[in-house]
């Protein structure tokens, strides 16, 4: 799998729209008739605007914001009766490297163990971000670098560099909604609130990811809050096709959202991963856990919300 490719297209589509007719029931009380109007149900373009809205302020709100990742990973052989595992521990720091620059989620690499070995620390880590984010364009350069440094950390012999919590959040982005066709789903609950589930589908080429160095279509779903356009989960499936001597891949990443009390918003809770050749030779399953959000201030000094 290549290296990740996030291009910014200029296209048009116009969005099919579900139109959902509201039916009027008559009632006679004492004599007096009263048209009672059934609930509207909204439409596809009402639910995408509203989530395209509430991802537009997360971009712009959740900016220097820096998450624990707690990161298991498990690669299984056919070779091998057990699998190989390996913990991650990481920063995981979001922003945007320079105004009008793409939104993005950076991970830095802190520390890894393989099956139950003591932990390894990566040389200068610990301030990596804090260097880097000090040092002006250069530093925001190095941190743009850390998205593919610290894909080299992953097991499984799978190449990937996408596999960020908030990486399906960029399709909602006006910037690269229309490279995707989308369709509302039958009203669903999550954690006992209102979503409206919308099917997507990448239509546009080159597409955002480059599987086995060709086009890779993505689909999936992004469950939206009813109330008010957030996210509360978001699935991602990817189909590589066999090529140039490499197998074909199937994969699918699930992330659950869910309400940080100290930023007092909805953020990424966990992830979960699984990429299985379709030869049915390798498979990797892993699961990120995300906790303890903080504001990573400009002045590179970290401020934890009391």
């Amino acid at each position: 799998m290549a290296e990740q490719k996030i291009p910014i297209y200029s296209t048009t589509f116009l969005l099919m729209e579900t139109r959902l007719m509201t039916c009027a029931a008559a009632i006679v009380v004492f004599g007096i008739a009263f048209v009672v109007a059934a609930p509207s149900e909204p439409n596809l373009r009402g639910v995408l605007d509203r989530a395209s809205r509430w991802v537009e302020q997360f971009e712009g709100s959740f900016v220097a914001v820096v998450a624990d990742e707690q990161y298991d990973q498990f690669a299984f052989e056919p070779t091998s009766a057990e699998a190989s595992h390996r913990q991650i521990n990481s920063e995981l720091l979001f922003m945007r490297p320079e105004a009008g620059e793409k939104w993005m989620a950076v991970r830095n690499v802190l520390s890894y163990a393989d099956d139950g070995e003591p932990p390894i620390a990566v040389p200068n880590s610990r301030d990596r971000l804090t260097r880097a984010l000090g040092d002006g364009r250069a530093g925001r350069t190095a941190v743009r670098r850390l998205a593919d440094e610290s894909a080299r950390f992953n097991i499984g012999g799978l190449a990937r560099n996408f596999n960020t919590p908030t990486f399906a959040l960029q399709f909602l982005d006006k910037a690269h909604r229309d490279r995707f066709r989308f369709r509302l789903e039958a009203r669903d609950q999550i954690s006992g609130q209102d979503v409206w589930p919308l099917a997507y589908k990448e239509r546009e080429h080159p597409t955002i990811v480059q599987a086995n160095f060709s086009d890779t279509e993505l689909i999936g779903r992004i469950w939206t809050r009813d109330s008010d356009g957030a996210v509360l989960r978001t699935r991602l499936e990817l189909t590589a096709k066999p090529r140039a001597g490499l197998r074909g891949l199937e994969t699918v990443i699930t992330v659950e959202y869910s309400r940080d009390e100290k930023l007092d918003r909805v953020v990424p809770a966990s992830m979960r991963e699984d990429y299985v050749e379709r030869d049915g030779s390798r498979r990797v399953s892993a699961t990120a856990v995300y906790s303890n959000y903080r504001v990573f201030e400009t002045s590179a000094r970290i401020v934890t919300p009391e």
